[in-house]
Order: C-alpha cells, then sequence, then structure tokens
C-alpha cells in the first residue's frame, strides 16, 4: 500500500503541475530521486506518462483522457437515458435498470425502483452481475462475434444460480440466437428465484453496444403471457436512448422493424425465453 500511495502521489504531483522533473517531484513530495525515477519509469512503459526529450520534464499522457472520456461516457449515458426510465418504469409498473458491460460482467449504473413493489432486486447501481445469466448480461454475449463467444465459453465459469439457470454451451448459443430474432432478452428466474428480466440493448452513434436497459420483477407479475408485450415496451425505450446518443437505423433494419411489426398486427408470437 506504501508503494500504491507513492505512485499516486506522483501522479498527482506531475498533474498538479502540468509536468515536472526527477528533482522537482523529490523536493515537493519528500522521496528519494532513485525511488521517483523508478516510478515515472513504470508509468512511462504502461503509457500514464509522458518525457519531453529536451527538458526531460515529464508530464501526463493522452491515457488519462481515454480513462476520462470513459468516465464521462458513463455519466452522459445515464443522464440521457434516465428520463427514459423513469417514464419506462411508469408505463409498466416494474423496476427498471441501466447497465453496461465490464469484461465478462454487467454492471448497473441505475435504478429506478418500482412505486408498486416492495421487491427488493440484485439490479443497484454498482452491482455486478455474469453475463450467463441476466437478461443484460446475455444481450452482450449475443453481440460477440463467434471468437469472443468462444474464448468466453471456454475460459469463463458458468455458477448454477437457480434450476432455471443456463449453463451448458449448446443451451446459451441457442438462447443467444433467440436473442438476435426477437432483440430483447429475457432472464427466466436465472439469476434469482421468483424474479424475471426483461431486456434490450442501447446502442451507440456507431452501432455498437453502449449499454442495456432492463424490466425486472416478481415472476408472478412478469408472467410468460406478457413477456413479449415488455419486450417490445423495452425495445422502444432502447431505441430512444439510441437515437439521444447519435445512432441511426440503417434503412434494410428500419424495414426489417416494419415487416416485424406488421407480422405483430397479424397475431404472430415471440417465443418465451
Amino acid at each position: 500500500m506504501k508503494s500504491l500511495n507513492k505512485v499516486l502521489d506522483v501522479i498527482e504531483g506531475v498533474a498538479r503541475d502540468g509536468k515536472a522533473g526527477i528533482r522537482e517531484l523529490a523536493g515537493q513530495l519528500g522521496f528519494p530521486p532513485s525511488t521517483i525515477h523508478r516510478i515515472v519509469s513504470l508509468l512511462v512503459s504502461r503509457g500514464y506518462l509522458q518525457q519531453n526529450p529536451v527538458t526531460k520534464e515529464y508530464a501526463l499522457s493522452v491515457k488519462f483522457l481515454e480513462l476520462g472520456s470513459m468516465v464521462q461516457e458513463r455519466f452522459e449515458l445515464t443522464a440521457i437515458a434516465r428520463p427514459f426510465l423513469k417514464q419506462l418504469m411508469s408505463d409498466t409498473k416494474e423496476s427498471v435498470n441501466l447497465a453496461i458491460r465490464e469484461k465478462d460482467k454487467a454492471v448497473y449504473l441505475d435504478h429506478v425502483k418500482s412505486q408498486y413493489s416492495m421487491l427488493r432486486l440484485f439490479t443497484m447501481p454498482g452491482a455486478q452481475v455474469p453475463l450467463h445469466c441476466t437478461g443484460v448480461g446475455k444481450l452482450f454475449l449475443s453481440r460477440m462475434n463467434e471468437a469472443e463467444l468462444d474464448t468466453y465459453l471456454k475460459n469463463t465459469e458458468r455458477t448454477c444460480f437457480t434450476p432455471h439457470t443456463l449453463v451448458d454451451e449448446q443451451d446459451i448459443r441457442r438462447e443467444l440466437t433467440q436473442i438476435r430474432m426477437q432483440g430483447y432478452s429475457v432472464d427466466n428466474q436465472e439469476m434469482e428465484e421468483g424474479v424475471r428480466c426483461v431486456a434490450a440493448l442501447v446502442l451507440d452513434h456507431s452501432g455498437k453496444p453502449a449499454g442495456a436497459v432492463s424490466i425486472s420483477g416478481a415472476a408472478m407479475r412478469i408472467t410468460p403471457d406478457r413477456i413479449e408485450t415488455i419486450g417490445r415496451m423495452v425495445k422502444r425505450c432502447t431505441a430512444e436512448i439510441s437515437k439521444q446518443l447519435g445512432y441511426m437505423p440503417k434503412p434494410f433494419e428500419k424495414e426489417k422493424g416494419k415487416c416485424h411489426a406488421e407480422n405483430e398486427n397479424h397475431g404472430s408470437c415471440g417465443k418465451d425465453s
């Protein structure tokens, strides 16, 4: 911990002055120059600091700008999505969540609790959950290419949380195919018995997943016969959020959506997951 604190002190010292040399940092922080040299050498090798070849002074690199933009994107996504989440909760009377993917986990950023339910859910902001057994997680899996999915299935432990949890590779692949076809996913009491979630993806301006929105509630209220209707409502919500993020559907996607709506009007029904 002492070493870590020294590294952070060096970063903050450089950031405070904009640029600094070894001797300046040593005088400012009270560390031996040899210690400062080891720390800045590590930070340079990891891309966090850059050295001016003429003055030999160190400054923060663009790595911090990249990290900062990632944090800013999260705040922007939450701020943009919040009114749509509140409206979806009002329309469905169920709790609504916003999540993003972090490596092999989904992380919840926001949660609008239902005013009509006392159920305490696992979807509170900051909670991390597996991808294979949650509505938001399965959406992120559905957008992986074959190589990414193969790596995930090979290297990730798939815990069986309830009797409903899908852990078999072929079962998961079939589920992901269904998700791609219908445009939404279902957590059918897989993470927590007695709780169902229906989720859809939020896309950024380039069409890549920016996050996911889910509706969560008691299985006795989110019954199998309501899933398709709720799925359409979540998809409309995420389409509006995606639009705010700059996403514009391609012509063939619009036509596909139109055909799907016409089929629904003629009484077709999606398969429950």
